[in-house]
């Protein structure tokens, strides 16, 4: 039996189904947790299924969380989408339902659950959602609204189709723009920035560190975040302006949080960092990691250590 046949036999013992996703989400975790609801939705409408988390504004374009109460979970199957490791699971009452389900495509270093689907390498975990649709076609029904869904966390895990994209990736969405929705102004939506958030990529590139071996950082501090008021737009859209100067070969951005830490997003064109992020207590796909610094000082080491290893590749 595969891992899909005994998820599939899974949902459909299960009368109440509750679907969680990793902390900050970006629109792949929401893709792929809204998707998948609404796959489940529309194929048993007879159950109960429910999205948690933290609710988070910037994303609210793509749906609002559910709240709901301990005592659900009793008797509920749990699938946790697009989370690598347990402790990044958001809602820590993923372990009160009676099965666990993990479905990824992150490097499966943290086999939690009772049962795994995780397909290393694939685009994003909502084209898996959409495999696990097709492979079981006769029994599911898939909606306009869940292929919106899956075509917005497959946009902004391939970050517009520039990473990850293979020719399976651009025949499921192919399939999915079949679906009657509007996948424009899914583009545009990823697309769009404020003005505020214009202002702060006019600071990240004048303030920009691109060393000889071709890592580009910038560490924001929390009195340059919070000058340039971006309120719900946060700052994941200057992970890819670091990007885009041709002579780079790694980039990151260290942002600092309330805490005092900093939350670290490694990116590279070919070079592998999710060594560097595990080191740190992250990690992630070979050419997109995430990590944390606990000071300044642990910033200047994950630096070294990027410089460093482009230095040996050189």
């Amino acid at each position: 039996m595969t891992a899909q046949t005994a998820i599939l036999a899974e949902i459909k013992k299960a009368s109440r189904i509750i679907i969680h996703r990793h902390q900050r989400p970006d629109p792949d975790a929401f893709g792929s947790q809204f998707g998948l609801a609404e796959l489940l939705k529309t194929s048993f409408p007879e159950k109960e299924v429910y999205v948690v988390g933290k609710q988070v504004p910037s994303l609210a374009w793509m749906g609002d969380m559910d709240k709901i109460a301990d005592e659900l979970y009793q008797d509920a199957l749990v699938i946790v989408t697009d989370t690598a490791n347990e402790p990044r699971i958001d809602d820590r009452r993923f372990d009160l339902g009676t099965t666990l389900v993990k479905i990824d495509h992150h490097p499966n270093e943290d086999p939690y659950g009772d049962y795994n689907w995780v397909v290393e390498g694939a685009s994003s975990t909502s084209a898996l959602i959409f495999e696990f649709y097709k492979s079981f076609a006769d029994e599911l029904k898939l909606s306009d609204a869940g292929a919106a869904y899956l075509y917005a966390g497959i946009v902004g895990d391939t970050g517009r189709f520039l990473y990850g994209t293979k020719s399976a990736t651009m025949q499921v969405v192919a399939d999915l723009m079949q679906f009657n929705f509007d996948w424009f102004a899914i583009n545009q939506q990823q697309e769009t920035i404020s003005l505020e958030a214009a202002k702060a990529s006019a600071y990240v590139y004048d303030n920009m560190k691109i060393s000889d071996e071709g890592l580009n950082y910038i560490v924001l501090t929390n009195e340059v975040v919070e000058s340039f008021d971006l309120g719900e737009f946060g700052t994941a859209f200057i992970v890819p302006l670091l990007g885009r100067i041709n002579t780079v070969k790694v980039w990151a951005v260290f942002e600092q949080q309330d805490e005092g830490y900093y939350r670290v997003r490694l990116r590279s064109r070919n070079t592998t960092i999710n060594e560097i992020a595990k080191r740190h207590g992250g990690g992630g796909h070979p050419f997109a990691s995430g990590a944390l610094a606990k000071d300044e000082a642990e910033v200047k080491q994950i630096i070294a250590e990027l410089n460093a290893l482009l230095e040996e590749e050189a």
